[in-house]
């Protein structure tokens, strides 16, 4: 088992090295690791419910975060994560799903003062976009007019609705694009798309730590269907809580590290994706919270989603605990509870629209997510420890 992590490990790094992300000034460069993510899409090809899921595990230093949604009158719906005044994860009353993770420092950095920042372009996209390629196209736009900025790093969003997927790889002045439709991709905070390389000016530290966490992903979903055939809702929650690397490697960071402050499981129905889609939300700290889901067509949120509450509560356990804590039975028996009891509510609102009962499933998902986030939101907002 070792041996097949270690050699994953190695073919992982070759790939990443041989294809777009070598270094090119690297004694040059800073090696301080910040604001790392790590993300990934999953379509129904290699699902069980007939979904295409993009998930973000959010690295970065602020521990306010809460749920966001958007205000009346918004053009299209859209309920998203982030700690200020725009979502830097969300996904819309269309079921489409945007996130965005932090690129290479480049040569060709994205800094403009006053422009738009990425969290405000994916906010942008969420209000007027419908589907995936409508949202490159908008991203395209913002850049190719100037109106973009992301301090010294370049950006990579990505955009999955029903049919398909983007990875959207930018500088300052570039923009490489890679369509996906099958299987599952994923990134941390390196490049992969074609003609990204001459940009980079990462050093070994920092490219090493994005391979080393892309590593895990790859162990990870490969273990899984190797058991199963299939990736499953579970099977990512899992992973975003992984807080080691694997056996054997001499790399430190994992997909879940001391700065994690945040992830969404966006889960999109392609029958009814107005609907049916659903975003599954940690605030907080990976290891100190729980996932509870919130469907697109959500109508109340509870009011302590909306404040940086249950994120406060689950640094004050991290504070206490540290990293590497258990995770209490307590939180993975709810959460499995509510994989279930959600799933099956899901199932029978499939069956209500395909009668033309839409109202019924929209009351019967709302009605549902609520009883989960009532037995939820106790432990969420407690700031002792869990036993």
């Amino acid at each position: 088992m070792m041996m097949k992590k270690l050699c994953r490990l190695s073919v992982l790094l070759a790939l990443a090295v041989s294809g777009s992300t070598l270094p090119a000034t690297a004694a040059a460069v800073e090696d301080e690791l910040d604001h790392e993510c790590t993300s990934w899409i999953i379509f129904s090809d290699l699902t069980k419910n007939n979904t295409n899921i993009l998930h973000k595990n959010r690295d970065a230093a602020p521990r306010n975060v809460r749920v966001m949604q958007s205000a009346a009158g918004s053009p299209r719906r859209w309920i998203g994560l982030g700690n200020n005044i725009s979502p830097c994860m969300g996904m819309n009353s269309s079921g489409l799903a945007a996130i965005m993770n932090s690129g290479e420092i480049c040569a060709d950095p994205p800094e403009a003062p006053g422009k738009k920042s990425t969290p405000a372009i994916l906010q942008a996209i969420l209000e007027s976009c419908d589907t995936a390629a409508e949202a490159v196209k908008k991203l395209q736009e913002f850049h190719r007019q100037g109106d973009y900025s992301h301090g010294k790093k370049g950006s990579i969003f990505f955009f999955t609705d029903p049919k398909e997927g983007y990875i959207c790889e930018t500088t300052g002045k570039f923009c490489s694009v890679q369509r996906y439709d099958s299987s599952y991709t994923f990134r941390a905070n390196i490049w992969h798309n074609p003609g990204m390389a001459q940009f980079s000016r990462n050093g070994v530290k920092r490219f090493l730590d994005s391979c080393g966490r892309e590593s895990v992903v790859l162990d990870s979903f490969g273990s899984a269907l190797d058991k199963n055939g299939k990736l499953t809702l579970a099977d990512v929650l899992k992973l975003s809580r992984q807080a080691k690397q694997l056996e054997g490697s001499p790399l430190e960071r994992s997909v879940c590290f001391k700065n994690t402050n945040s992830a969404s499981t966006q889960v999109i129905h392609k029958e009814f994706p107005q609907t049916l889609s659903t975003i599954w939300v940690l605030i907080g700290h990976p290891r100190h919270t729980i996932y509870v889901p919130i469907p697109i067509c959500a109508e109340k949120l509870l009011p302590s989603m909306l404040t940086p509450e249950w994120a406060a509560a689950s640094w004050k356990r991290f504070d206490t605990l540290g990293l590497n804590a258990e995770l209490p039975a307590e939180w993975l028996a709810l959460e499995q509870k509510a994989m279930e009891v959600y799933g099956k509510a899901v199932e029978q609102a499939e069956k209500l629209l395909r009668d033309g009962k839409k109202a019924e499933a929209v009351k019967l998902l709302n009605q549902t997510a609520a009883g989960i986030w009532e037995k939820a939101c106790p432990l969420a907002v407690s700031s002792k420890p869990a036993k």
